[in-house]
C-alpha cells in the first residue's frame, strides 16, 4: 500500500510540475511577443506602434465593460436576494411578535379569570343588561306616574261630587 501512495503522489507531483512548465513556457512566449513588438516599433514602425496601442485600448474597453456588466448583475442579484432575505425575516419575526402578542393575551386573560376579574365582553353584556334594564324602569315608573296621576284625578272629582 504505501508503493500505491507514493505513485499517487508522484503522479500527482509530475502533474503539477508539467503544468507549472507549460505556464512558464506560455509567460515567457507573451514576454517574447512583447519584446518582438518593441523592437519592431523602435526599428521605424509607429504605425505598426500605434495600431497595437489602438488594439489594446480596444480589447481593454471590451473586458473593462464586460467587467462592469458583470459586476452590475452580480450586484443587483445580491441586492435581490438581500432583499427576500430580510422579507422572510421580517415576515418570520412579525409572526413571532404576533404569536408572542397572543400568548401574552392568553396568559393576562387566565391571571384576570384566577382574579375573579370579568372580561370585556363579560362587562359589556352587563352594560346592555343594565340599559334593558333602565328601559323597562322608565316604562314602569311612567305607567306608575301616570296611574298616580289618574287616581288623583279620579279621587279628587270624587271629592268634590
Amino acid at each position: 500500500m504505501a508503493t500505491k501512495r507514493s505513485k499517487r503522489g508522484n503522479a500527482r507531483r509530475t502533474t503539477q510540475t508539467t503544468a507549472s512548465r507549460q505556464m512558464l513556457t506560455a509567460l515567457h512566449q507573451v514576454w517574447l511577443a512583447g519584446l518582438g513588438a518593441a523592437a519592431r516599433t523602435q526599428q521605424g514602425a509607429p504605425k505598426l506602434f500605434d495600431e497595437l496601442v489602438a488594439e489594446g485600448a480596444r480589447l481593454q474597453a471590451g473586458k473593462q465593460e464586460l467587467a462592469e456588466q458583470t459586476v452590475r448583475r452580480i450586484v443587483g442579484d445580491a441586492r435581490a436576494r438581500l432583499k427576500d432575505v430580510i422579507g422572510e425575516a421580517q415576515g418570520r419575526t412579525s409572526e413571532a411578535l404576533e404569536n408572542l402578542e397572543k400568548m401574552f393575551q392568553s396568559r393576562v386573560q387566565q391571571a384576570l379569570v384566577q382574579l375573579g376579574i370579568p372580561s370585556a365582553d363579560q362587562l359589556a353584556a352587563l352594560g346592555k343588561r343594565v340599559d334593558v334594564l333602565n328601559t323597562h324602569i322608565e316604562k314602569l315608573t311612567r305607567r306608575t306616574g301616570t296611574t298616580s296621576r289618574a287616581r288623583a284625578l279620579h279621587g279628587h272629582h270624587r271629592a268634590a261630587a
